[in-house]
């Protein structure tokens, strides 16, 4: 527990508001109007990570430590337990070893493939709580050079962005995140993100733009029916 602390005094401190935080701030509002994006996103990001091949005995060692970990604390994250997700559970054992949270998995294993798809986790549940500041700072950590990832990142930061009222910003990053690797099953959401973006600040040609390249990528999608609305509220014909 005292090494806990110690990685937490890094870190913006959690308080007792955290779930009043979930419950009412704007975050949540994000959080539920990007549920598929979220939720995505950690299935994706976990087909990355089983892809990546890193050599070395050691570095396979502490991956398949890592990634054990993170089986265990995950659920807490899933659940939206945010608290013990980032914290662990020591009151919890499985086979013998306590439940250790993502700060601490990061901490001492962020440099592997489980490592970053911890630091992913982390930065989400920072978010979630309100703890922009940790959230960027954690995003701002993660380096490893896989686009799956890179693209998680990018739109972790952009959503940061958003809260802070950048929108603009935002939407160049999600857009950037829905052009690193085209198989990417949520290009769509982070490009329909970027194109809201754009059109809240007034950019409604670039906005457009998007929202027409919904329409020709993702025929008959829930991505199209969205663009169409979009674009008729923008007085676009059809």
């Amino acid at each position: 527990q005292k090494a806990l602390n110690v990685v937490e005094s890094q870190e913006q401190a959690l308080t007792s508001s955290e779930k009043f935080l979930l419950r009412s701030s704007a975050m949540r509002d994000w959080a539920l109007g990007n549920q598929r994006t979220v939720l995505l996103g950690l299935g994706v990001v976990l087909l990355a990570i089983a892809g990546l091949v890193y050599y070395g005995a050691e570095q396979k060692k502490a991956n398949e430590k890592a990634n054990t970990m993170l089986s265990r604390v995950s659920n807490y994250y899933a659940s939206g337990d945010y608290r013990h997700a980032i914290d662990g559970d020591p009151n919890q054992k499985i086979q013998n070893e306590s439940i250790v949270g993502l700060r601490q998995i990061v901490a001492d294993y962020g440099s592997t493939p489980a490592g970053s798809q911890a630091a992913l986790y982390l930065a989400n549940s920072y978010y979630y709580l309100g703890k922009l500041d940790s959230a960027e700072k954690i995003f701002g950590k993660i380096s490893i050079d896989y686009p799956l990832i890179k693209a998680s990142v990018e739109a972790g930061r952009a959503a940061i962005l958003e809260q802070r009222g950048n929108k603009e910003d935002a939407a160049k990053l999600f857009e950037s995140a829905a052009k690193r690797d085209k198989n990417n099953p949520l290009n769509a959401d982070y490009t329909l993100a970027a194109a809201r973006d754009l059109h809240q600040v007034g950019k409604k040609d670039e906005a457009i733009r998007l929202y027409r390249s919904l329409l020709e990528d993702y025929p008959g999608s829930q991505f199209d029916d969205a663009a169409k609305r979009a674009l008729i509220g923008l007085n676009v014909q059809l």
